[in-house]
């Protein structure tokens, strides 16, 4: 070899570049799927607080209206 780099080193860090590339993409999914997650808790968090609720009536009492929260 006459100082350039061989094409098996070449693939091999080729290889090297995508296994990072690819653990650094499934981390950012997972960070991601994480922030899909907490939003959906937080929509259906706020849909609850802001749904209203009947209790019926009991003997003697009204019927009372609640809401959510």
């Amino acid at each position: 070899m006459s100082g350039s780099i061989s094409d098996l080193d070449k693939n091999r860090a080729l290889a090297e570049w995508l296994e990072y590339s690819l653990r650094q993409t499934r981390n950012r999914i997972r960070e991601l799927e994480i922030q899909e997650q907490q939003e959906q808790r937080r929509r259906e968090r706020a849909r609850a607080e802001q749904s209203l609720k009947i209790q019926p009536r009991r003997t003697g009492d009204t019927a009372m209206l609640h809401r959510g929260g």
